[in-house]
Order: structure tokens, then C-alpha cells, then sequence
């Protein structure tokens, strides 16, 4: 019989050796010199250190510079051109009459002296140009170097479809606005609940610890009793199970509060490995939690998902508007200005620059382009309707969801009171089982009943509070609502 005592002794020594050694601890202890953090710190850092949403501020920055440069195609185009040509064959040119070459005779009665005599000169001229393998067949044009460089300028006047780039370069910026502000929204409801999840983890954590040591007090007392002789061994055995069964729920716990730490930390985007004392607990909540159950404004008005379907209509009705300004005509002014050397050498210095220059206007009227323009007319009527059925049916979704957490914040709001009812009731049965117990009118199973019935009450309680806050997150997140709704605790 005292063997058996001492080797539970031992056993007990060598569990809180072990769990001192696993990290069994305190929370106190575990998160010295750690990042001390409540919810509206989590908040705070997440939205200027996480990167989805840095992603999605410079996605407006983007859209500004696209806004920009469609600005920029309504102010006049200027470009620098430079190039050289070598030919490898020149042209040859033939004049059908008029000069004695290239095919047929002059008519000496259609011309005056003086101009036959010019025309004889020219004809001689060209005769003896060189280059050409036959006067009769033509001759050859140009040089075989040939330079050039100018300036071109133009300048839309009348191009519809480019003014309308420009609106949608402006719907384009508000998508991008309201993207980020979604981003914002899913990452606050994402740190919330992981900020729950961790204060659920520890509550538990605490709970489990709190319920091992008044287990093991007991067990000593248990104990002593027995080695009086006032008890039986099984009540030694029995207590002794209850208490070691204990230890798997405390690791689980346990290793719940770490992976909710490194979540957190995820979505406050900083390093996954930097310690997080919490501040609080899920008992503040739940002191507060009937002062404001549910947002003033329930409405759709906030949401960011219906914002961007209407964003996206806007923007398919100006693609469609911009699909029929295809018919439209357009206007552009032009203006050349370049000079040209043509040599067969390549002494620069001895190059004659030549200058050229041009202006003029363009019109340009839409007539036939194979049925494309009205086509893509069509593909832009197709898209605005198919936005409209597509935004009905989000809203339909919406709505079954808002009701949905109304539901479940209800539910939860009568399980927390009625936990706290039956946290009351299991702690005065507890100690009316103890008392039993210790005056011989009751047995051990009666204790370890009454003490499970306190350790399930109490967490039914936190995951109640966690359901709770959980379903009032997501339902802000319906909403639309952003940081500033977040509880007056919390701030």
C-alpha cells in the first residue's frame, strides 16, 4: 500500500517536472517582454503594416498615373525622328513623252520655238545625267545615302472616344478606392476574429489551468485522507485520472494559442515569431456586450461588394458609350518639319541639308469596318446586363447573410446568459459535492461530476462570448462598417 503511495507521488513530482518543462506555465510568464497589444493596437498595425492593403493603396496611385497619361492624350504628340537609308537599287523614272526619251516624240507644232529649245537643253541634261542604262528606257533617281531629321507634332481636335477614356480613367480610380477600402474591411474582420480566437485560446488556456490545480489540491487532500485510512484507494485512482486527463485539453489549448498568435501576427504583417500579450479577456466582453449588440445601421448602403458591382456598371456604360463613339468622325492637325541630305559619299562634312516641312489636318469618317463596331456595341449592352443579374444576386446573398448573423448573435446572446446561470449553479453544486464528500455522504464520481460540469459550463461560457463577437464581426463586415465601429472597450 505505501508503495503505491510513493509511486503516485513520484508520478506526480515527474508531471509537474514535465509540464514545466512543455512550456505549462503561466500566461504571465510565457509573454514576458512580449509585444503588448489590445484590439485596437491590432487594428492600428495591421492596416499600416499589412501588405494587402499596401497592395491596394498603390493600386490607387497607379490609377492616378493611368488617369494622367489618358489626359495626356488630348495635349499634342511631339517626337524627334531620325534615319538614314542606303539604297541598293535606285528608282527609275520614264517620262512617256515630252522630253525625246523614255518613249514617243515631241510635236514641234505644240510648243514654241523657245520652249523647244528648253525642252532640247533639259533633254541633253538628263541624256548625259549618267546612271541610266538607256535613255529611251529612263532614268534613275536619287542618291544612295539618303539622311534625315525633323520634328512631328499633332494634335487630336475632335476625337470623342478619347474624352470618354478620360471618364473612365476616373471610374477606374474609384474601383481602385473602393477595392482598398473591401481590403481594409476584410482585414479588420480577419484581425478581429483571430484577436477573439486568441482571447478564446487563452480564456480556455486559463480555465484548464486553473481547473488542474484545484484538481491537484484536491488530490493531495484525497490523499491524506486516504492514508488516515478515511477513504478508499479507488478514490485516490479516480482522482488521480481526472487529473491527468487534464493534460491533452491544456497542450490543446496550448497549441490553440500559438497558432492564433501566428495568425495574428500574419494579418498585423509582422514577424510570426514575436511574442503577443493580450490584453483582456473575453469576461470584459462580455460585461459590455448588451451596451451595443449590433450596428445602428443595418442596411446595404455601406457595403463594399454592391459599391463595386454599381462601380463596374458605370464603367461598362461609359465602354458602351465609347463603342458607339466608334461611329463618330474624328479630327487630327499635323505639322512636319524636317531636313534631308541625299549623297553617295559619307563626307559629312560636305552634306547639304535640305529642309522640308508640312502642315495639315485629317478627317477621318467611320464607314465600314466589317461589323466590329456594332458588335462590340452589342458585347457592352451584354456585360451592363449581365452586372444588373449579377448584382441582384449578391444582393439576395447579402441579405440572407445579414440575417443569418442577426440570428446567431441572438442565439449566442441567450447561450452566454444562460452559461452564466449554469456557471453559478455548477460551482454552488460543486461545493455541496465537496462538502457530501468530505463528511462521508458522498463518493468521489459525485465530485469529479460536479467539477466536470463547472470546467464544461465555464467554457461554454468563453465559446458563447467568442460566437458572439465572432458573428457581430462578420456582420460589420456585411455591412461595410470599417475601423471606426469597433467597440468603445476596445478603443
Amino acid at each position: 500500500m505505501k508503495q503505491i503511495i510513493m509511486n503516485q507521488k513520484l508520478l506526480s513530482l515527474l508531471l509537474t517536472v514535465v509540464l514545466s518543462f512543455t512550456g505549462f506555465t503561466t500566461v504571465e510568464a510565457q509573454q514576458t517582454d512580449s509585444l503588448e497589444i489590445d484590439l485596437t493596437t491590432a487594428l492600428n498595425i495591421a492596416l499600416s503594416e499589412n501588405p494587402t492593403v499596401k497592395v491596394a493603396d498603390m493600386e490607387i496611385e497607379k490609377k492616378q498615373y493611368a488617369k494622367k497619361s489618358a489626359y495626356g492624350a488630348l495635349l499634342p504628340q511631339m517626337d524627334i525622328l531620325g534615319q538614314y537609308q542606303r539604297a541598293i537599287k535606285r528608282q527609275t523614272v520614264y517620262f512617256d513623252e515630252g522630253l525625246g526619251f523614255g518613249g514617243g516624240e515631241i510635236d514641234p507644232t505644240q510648243y514654241t520655238p523657245e520652249e523647244l529649245q528648253i525642252m532640247k537643253v533639259v533633254g541633253d541634261m538628263f541624256s548625259m545625267g549618267g546612271d541610266s542604262e538607256s535613255s529611251g528606257e529612263g532614268i534613275q533617281m536619287g542618291r544612295f545615302n539618303v539622311w534625315s531629321a525633323g520634328l512631328n507634332v499633332s494634335l487630336p481636335i475632335v476625337v470623342p472616344s478619347l474624352w470618354k477614356n478620360v471618364q473612365m480613367s476616373d471610374v477606374d480610380i474609384h474601383i481602385a478606392m473602393e477595392q482598398a477600402r473591401a481590403s481594409r474591411i476584410d482585414l479588420i474582420n480577419q484581425v478581429k476574429k483571430a484577436y477573439y480566437s486568441l482571447l478564446l485560446a487563452k480564456d480556455s488556456y486559463n480555465v484548464l489551468r486553473l481547473t488542474y490545480e484545484t484538481d491537484s489540491i484536491n488530490l493531495d487532500n484525497i490523499r491524506n485522507r486516504f492514508n488516515q485510512g478515511v477513504v478508499a484507494e479507488y478514490d485516490v485512482i479516480t482522482a488521480d485520472v481526472r487529473l491527468k486527463s487534464l493534460i491533452p485539453n491544456m497542450i490543446q489549448a496550448e497549441n490553440m494559442m500559438k497558432i492564433a498568435e501566428m495568425q495574428l501576427n500574419m494579418y498585423m504583417g509582422i514577424d510570426g515569431f514575436v511574442p503577443l500579450k493580450v490584453l483582456g479577456s473575453l469576461d470584459d466582453y462580455e460585461a459590455t456586450m448588451f451596451d451595443n449588440l449590433v450596428p445602428a445601421d443595418t442596411t446595404l448602403s455601406h457595403n463594399s461588394d454592391l459599391k463595386q458591382f454599381d462601380l463596374q456598371r458605370e464603367q461598362a456604360q461609359n465602354a458602351l458609350e465609347m463603342q458607339k463613339l466608334q461611329y463618330a468622325p474624328s479630327l487630327v492637325t499635323s505639322f512636319n518639319w524636317t531636313y534631308m541630305s541625299q549623297n553617295n559619299d559619307f563626307r559629312f562634312s560636305h552634306y547639304k541639308w535640305d529642309p522640308y516641312s508640312m502642315l495639315g489636318v485629317t478627317l477621318q469618317i467611320p464607314i465600314f469596318s466589317g461589323g466590329q463596331r456594332y458588335h462590340n456595341v452589342k458585347q457592352s449592352q451584354i456585360q451592363i446586363y449581365q452586372l444588373n443579374e449579377q448584382r441582384k444576386e449578391v444582393e439576395r446573398g447579402l441579405k440572407l447573410s445579414i440575417k443569418n448573423n442577426y440570428d446567431l448573435i441572438n442565439k449566442n446572446i441567450e447561450q452566454v446568459v444562460s452559461t452564466q446561470s449554469s456557471i453559478e449553479l455548477a460551482r454552488k453544486g460543486h461545493e455541496i459535492t465537496l462538502k457530501r464528500y468530505e463528511t462521508g455522504m458522498g463518493t468521489i464520481v459525485d465530485v469529479n461530476a460536479a467539477a466536470l460540469a463547472v470546467l464544461n459550463a465555464e467554457l461554454q461560457n468563453r465559446n458563447a462570448i467568442y460566437d458572439y463577437l465572432s458573428a457581430k464581426a462578420d456582420l460589420e463586415r456585411v455591412m461595410g462598417y470599417e475601423i471606426d465601429t469597433v467597440d468603445t472597450l476596445d478603443k
